[in-house]
């Protein structure tokens, strides 16, 4: 239903509207008339109508002015101006109000259904379009906290996802780079500091979460994680302009009443870490860590803020355990370079809170140091294959200059990881060769993907893309290459027939055998067993 209202101080004029509409669009439009333009914005503030026809002269209020009072009221209305001939141009400077159409009197039929036929279509048009953003919003409130939640757990997983940073911004709309995590937990004090009943808080949490999303959000531009156990990860957005000091009241204050308002909903004790504001999003997870630090010591208090631990306790808690957990993960995949990176991370920090004294860097390092060494007696390496030698702990002590003891370990971790990543590959080719030749052995049988991938004692998703990756080309396509090969020396040396190459070479259909053989040659078996053999 389309709602239609005429503004004309003629009667002729509205009744002839009105009946040419109501003989042409029978129940499908609803027709109401003014006499004036005061009488036209009273009636447009309750009809609220899809489509006005205005008259340009009335009396009172012009048509004009009433066309701008009732856009201010209601902005997605169509107008048509109603005009006589000599009031033309007047008209014309209508269309600037975003006017559709103008009808010259007298009024032509046609010319009115046409109008309001093309009205109607630019009606519809835009309801379907608004239709769809509607359902495209309702969507997006489905799938984003879907979004936060892979955001998040990229975070807390210390995935690479700075290629999909650009991506994230623009969902979320981010306009900061600057942010901290803030970390809540719950569940069920049974010792100061300590929460138990994880599981049964985690539960009892699905209650609570749609009303702690909702709260936080109004409180706060923020990203809202799930509920992991018995933990909710938030990422809040900071201004650039704001100082530290500030950022810090302000996260305190978002901190307190988080608390209470949790605490106003369910009955449950939870504690809240605040991590400093980083700039990049790719430096967040670091504020992840510091908030998890906060709350193992809020030391009694409820709600704890990184920076207000003291510069003693600070130092206790801050060493980057994450950045162990890379270098450690990176070198038994052999990445050196990532490596390298996580090291020195490591060793600045090392360097900075232990006033470069050698020997308190030393005992920090010598733990990391072993388990990197550890990493090749779990992969079965022999030190003389990476040429380290066996007193690799009384070269370390021995060392006695800070730089020296750096350009030590970083040739260590070179030489473990490459090593690794060496004896990685010698398996791996090792694999693809006895891959090979259970292939070029069997070719002529009707052997799989999952007879080979048996006979390597691999999966044989993983070895599909292993051979991929290593030979450029998929099993199948490297089996066919194996049996065209065979069938092209049978032919040539003319012993067989194209049928029983067919099956010699591991096809049961010949003339599936023919269309593989010349989509593969480029010729028929028959036209190649034909052809000279030295013009193959």
């Amino acid at each position: 239903m389309f709602k239609l209202l005429v503004a004309d101080d003629e009667q002729i004029v509205l009744d002839s509207i009105k009946f040419i509409i109501e003989k042409n669009f029978s129940n499908l439009i609803l027709v109401e008339t003014a006499r004036s333009g005061r009488e036209a914005i009273e009636k447009a503030e309750i009809l609220r109508p899809d489509i006005v026809f205005m008259d340009i002269k009335m009396p009172g209020i012009n048509g004009i002015d009433t066309i701008k009072e009732i856009k201010a009221l209601y902005n997605n209305i169509i107008f048509v101006i109603l005009t006589a001939f000599e009031q033309f141009d007047y008209a014309k400077e209508a269309l600037n109000l975003g006017v559709l159409e103008y009808i010259s009197k007298p009024i032509d039929k046609n010319k009115i259904i046409d109008i309001i036929k093309k009205s109607m279509d630019i009606i519809e048009a835009e309801r379907r379009k608004r239709e769809k953003e509607l359902e495209l919003k309702e969507k997006m409130e489905t799938v984003l906290p879907i979004l936060e939640s892979g955001f998040i757990y990229s975070l807390l997983l210390f995935d690479d996802y700075n290629r999909d940073l650009e991506n994230y911004k623009k969902i979320f709309d981010i306009t900061e780079d600057d942010g901290y995590i803030m970390t809540v937990e719950f569940g069920e004090e049974d010792k100061p500091g300590h929460l138990g009943n994880r599981i049964g808080s985690s539960v009892k949490s699905q209650s609570f979460y749609p009303y702690f999303r909702d709260m936080l959000k109004c409180r706060c531009k923020c990203l809202v994680g799930p509920v992991m156990l018995n933990r909710i990860v938030v990422f809040i957005t900071v201004s650039r302009n704001t100082d530290e000091y500030t950022q810090r009241l302000e996260a305190l204050d978002i901190a307190q009443y988080v608390y209470n308002k949790i605490l106003e909903k369910v009955n449950i004790d939870l504690y809240v870490g605040i991590g400093r504001t980083y700039s990049g999003l790719e430096n967040l997870h670091i504020s992840y860590e510091e908030s998890l630090k906060a709350i193992r010591y809020t030391n009694g208090n409820r709600i704890m803020h990184i920076s207000d631990i003291s510069e003693e306790n600070r130092y206790k808690f801050e060493y980057p355990y994450y950045k162990e957990k890379i270098l450690l993960d990176k070198a038994s995949t052999g990445e050196t370079a990532a490596c390298i990176q996580a090291f020195n991370s490591i060793f600045d920090w090392l360097k900075n809170y232990c006033n470069s004294d050698l020997q308190d860097i030393k005992k920090r390092l010598v733990e990391v140091v072993v388990m990197l060494h550890r990493l090749v007696q779990d992969y079965g390496i022999e030190d003389d294959n990476l040429n380290i030698r066996q007193n690799y702990l009384g070269e370390f002590l021995e060392i006695g200059d800070i730089n020296k003891l750096k350009s030590w370990c970083k040739t260590r971790i070179e030489q473990i990881s490459s090593g690794i990543k060496n004896d990685r590959e010698k398996k791996l080719n090792h694999l693809i060769l006895k891959a090979k030749e259970y292939i070029d052995e069997n070719f002529n049988k009707d052997i799989t993907l999952e007879d080979v991938s048996r006979e390597v004692c691999i999966s044989p998703h993983y070895f599909s893309k292993l051979f991929k990756s290593e030979t450029n080309q998929n099993f199948i396509d490297y089996l066919t290459s194996i049996r065209m090969g065979k069938a092209k020396k049978y032919l040539e040396d003319g012993e067989y027939s194209v049928k029983e190459i067919c099956y010699q070479v591991g096809y049961c259909d010949p003339n599936y055998f023919s269309r593989i053989f010349k989509k593969i040659v480029g010729v028929t078996p028959t036209e190649f067993k034909e052809v000279p053999q030295n013009k193959h």
